[in-house]
């Protein structure tokens, strides 16, 4: 019953929680007006997969009626937020472990990870982009081999809900070459002739340093 003449609707609403979380939030109260010839309107800055309550009331020149009983609704899911970190565990030959932390903000049932990863230098992305899959929710790491020697890579990894995929977040490592070194040293410590060759011109040396401070 509309006692003057109507000037409009105000919506409030609030989050009560998110809906992976049980414990509620203390309630930050919105609200939104409307001119009195709407019968519907958006609420905006909703946070993805949390629960709501709203209510609605009427307004006149004399000020606002009572609020209407409280309404329910839930949003849905939305794609994560970034990762909470990612680092590279181990770098070897032609294989890397990458380890990340799930996002702080799901906004949904994480499905997986995307990793992403290519060659590059100094200052350009120069190598084919490659992408892996994970479907496994719980994985919070994956070893990545049949990489180039003594080359250095840049890293993606991003989180999924059935929404779609978050930014990704990136760290960059160079692999290294243990055979290359490996190699040289076993050839210089297993060939005796050399090691002599060096013996003797440390003791050649030695012997013109005594000369030359004798005869001063």
């Amino acid at each position: 019953r509309v006692r003057g003449h109507l000037k409009g609707y105000k919506v409030n609403w609030w989050k009560i929680r998110n809906r992976l979380d049980e414990k509620n939030h203390h309630p930050e109260k919105h609200s939104l007006t409307f001119k009195a010839d709407r019968n519907d309107g958006m609420i905006p800055g909703l946070e993805p997969f949390s629960i709501y309550h709203l209510t609605v009331l009427a307004f006149n020149s004399k000020g606002n009626g009572p609020e209407s009983i409280a309404y329910e609704f839930q949003t849905p899911e939305g794609v994560p937020e970034k990762l909470h970190f990612l680092k590279i565990l181990n770098f070897e030959k032609d294989s890397v472990t990458l380890s990340w932390g799930p996002p702080k903000k799901p906004n949904g049932f994480i499905t997986g990870y995307t990793l992403q990863y290519q060659m590059i230098n100094e200052t350009d992305n120069i190598g084919p982009l490659h992408e892996i899959s994970i479907t496994n929710s719980s994985s919070l790491s994956f070893r990545l081999s049949n990489l180039s020697l003594s080359t250095k890579y840049k890293f993606y990894a991003r989180a999924c809900t059935v929404q779609g995929c978050g930014k990704s977040i990136t760290d960059e490592g160079v692999t290294v070459n243990h055979g290359t070194y490996t190699g040289i040293y076993e050839r210089i410590s297993t060939q005796g002739w050399f090691i002599g060759l060096m013996g003797a011109i440390a003791l050649l040396t030695l012997l013109l340093l005594t000369i030359c401070f004798v005869k001063r």
